[in-house]
């Protein structure tokens, strides 16, 4: 009786090695499918605006009430953004958009269902928190899928997305509130907002599965197996230096607190002393508000060729000249001009800094970080508004847009300084990791040749033997 072997089973050769880089075209899909997402959700946003302070009015409520409002909102983002940051980098992208769009749907709802104001805050501060995740989580979807030499232009489209809605939000809500009550713009909005509920769930992947999280997860034990990536602290994940993550918030903290400091006393300034109508100040926010969008949209590349830093000082610059001009131009025509050179300003910046961040922090955490920002932009726009209450009485308007030049003059000194430009390494690491696990991959395939070609002839020998 002959010797039985063991079966080895049956061996498929591997000819291809798959790799999770994505195609451009799907990466472009993914991106101008959120973009569309956000766009819905601010349109909505935008609509229910300027139906606010009316519905406030219908409960015997007026401006105190509305800043409440307004700032639960800011609070709520506040402690919001790094905590849905987080979890956006631990479970995924793809569950915070989605809790996220669930959750503005069901706060229009809600708007339209409250029966006093306190409601209506409690409602926005619920919203603020629930929604806080949404731009770290898109972010986080920008950087896993596009390479850092091309991440400025898609998150100037992201960014563009979110400002879109809120430029012609409020003029279809104004017009639905004339023809129609307080309830359809809330309808609208909450329909609006389910629709890119549903886009989202249907058309928008997670970039960042679950075996793509493990395996990192996995490289930071082996790089440092003394910390634990899931309980690292929010200041063990900051990038280092921390002088550059701290020059970063610090001029997206005076961007957003510069801006909401200027503009009570702005919209005053503008009635009060200059004498124009409500149509000359929509016209002029309308310019800077254009000029912004597609700015966003069709310029974030150039930080892409010419490097962040100098784009970032760049669009610092026209704001300077903005709040300056503030206080010495009467003219609505060239004040018309200073708008959209900010807008242009803005739109220079805000795709700059916010691919600085994610370039200089760890994929792990981008998220996370992100939600640093966000914050930071929420605390200006907390202080901004109770600083000029303080100010306002002690000094002239003059003195108030003189005053935030000054302070975005600061930053754009604070910039030069300190602001280092990381070298473009991570393309360049990229491409030796792609080199290397090609190189891999063809030794894996190799190996794993030779190892059937032994089992093909080791299998043939047997049979051959057992005939004989």
């Amino acid at each position: 009786m002959s010797k039985q072997h063991p079966i080895l089973g049956e061996v498929i050769p591997a000819f291809h090695v798959s790799s999770n880089q994505m195609e451009p075209g799907r990466i472009r899909n993914i991106i101008l499918l959120l973009s569309g997402s956000v766009a819905l959700m601010m349109t909505g946003y935008g609509i229910i605006m300027p139906v606010f302070a009316r519905r406030l009015g219908e409960f015997g409520d007026g401006v105190e009430e509305l800043g409440y409002m307004t700032m639960a909102f800011a609070l709520a983002q506040l402690i919001g953004a790094p905590l849905w940051g987080g979890f956006a980098d631990r479970r995924g992208r793809r569950p915070i958009i989605l809790i996220a769009l669930t959750s503005v749907t069901l706060a229009y709802c809600g708007y339209l269902l409250a029966p006093d104001t306190w409601v209506i805050i409690a409602i926005r501060g619920a919203a603020g928190f629930m929604t806080a995740g949404l731009f770290p989580a898109a972010m986080g979807v920008v950087a896993d899928i596009v390479l850092e030499k091309d991440r400025a232009r898609w998150v100037g489209i992201v960014m563009g997305s979110y400002a879109v809605g809120m430029i012609f939000g409020p003029a279809l809500g104004g017009f639905l509130y004339d023809g129609w009550g307080y309830s359809a713009p809330f309808m609208l909005s909450a329909v609006v907002a389910f629709m890119a509920l549903l886009a989202a769930f249907f058309m928008i992947p997670e970039t960042r599965p679950p075996e793509v999280r493990k395996r990192q997860l996995l490289r930071s034990r082996r790089a440092a197996p003394q910390k634990q990536l899931e309980n690292q602290s929010l200041w063990a994940v900051l990038p280092r230096p921390l002088y550059l993550i701290g020059a970063l918030l610090f001029i997206d903290f005076v961007g957003s607190f510069g801006f909401a400091f200027v503009e009570p006393q702005m919209v005053f300034y503008f009635y009060d002393t200059l004498d124009w109508t409500t149509v000359q100040f929509g016209i002029v926010v309308g310019v800077y508000g254009v000029v912004m969008v597609i700015g966003q949209m069709f310029l974030g590349q150039l930080s892409d060729k010419w490097g962040r830093k100098p784009i970032i000082i760049l669009g610092l610059l026209p704001n300077v000249l903005f709040y300056g001009g503030l206080a010495v131009i009467s003219n609505f025509y060239v004040m018309m001009i200073g708008a959209a050179l900010a807008g242009l300003g803005n739109a220079l910046m805000n795709p700059a800094i916010s691919s600085f961040y994610l370039d200089i922090t760890a994929d792990e955490h981008r998220s996370r970080v992100i939600g640093v920002k966000e914050s930071s932009l929420a605390l200006g726009g907390v202080l901004g508004p109770l600083a000029v209450a303080a100010v306002s009485g002690l000094v002239s308007p003059q003195g108030v847009f003189w005053i935030a030049a000054g302070l975005v003059g600061f930053t754009v000194i604070l910039g030069g300084v300190f602001l280092r430009e990381p070298r473009r390494t991570q393309t360049e690491a990229l491409g030796v990791q792609e080199e290397i696990s090609s190189q891999r991959a063809l030794a894996a395939q190799a190996s794993l040749r030779g190892i059937v070609m032994r089992a093909n002839i080791s299998r043939a020998a047997r049979k051959t033997k057992h005939r004989y």
